[in-house]
């Protein structure tokens, strides 16, 4: 793909570790939808999980049924390991199987 064919495509997620800048760019339309939801999964969950330790402090969200109750908590906590754990493994699974490209910047 060209360098102005990645640009014009919304769906790339840029990230960086140890310094070097990579850009994950799907494929085809296919995983690059798959990549959005479980991206947009974990940080559902990852807000959940973060509102958990809130309630350590902030009592009052107690109140709202969306909120886990005390005894949730560790369902909160498995349902983001799950949530971190598929989208890992996707990101792992489709660049073996060459639906995503990590191409470092």
């Amino acid at each position: 793909m060209t360098k102005k064919g990645r640009e014009l495509m919304e769906s790339t997620v840029t990230t960086s570790s140890n310094g070097n800048t990579w850009e994950i760019v799907p494929v085809n339309a296919f995983s690059g939808i798959i990549l959005g939801v479980l991206l947009i999964y974990l940080i559902f969950r990852h807000f959940m999980f973060v509102l958990m330790f809130m309630d350590l402090i902030l009592g009052w969200l107690r109140q709202f049924n969306w909120f886990p109750k005390e005894g949730k908590r560790m369902k909160t906590f498995i349902h983001w390991v799950i949530a971190l754990a598929l989208f890992l493994g996707f990101l792992l699974g489709a660049g073996l199987a060459g639906w995503l490209a990590f191409e470092p910047q």
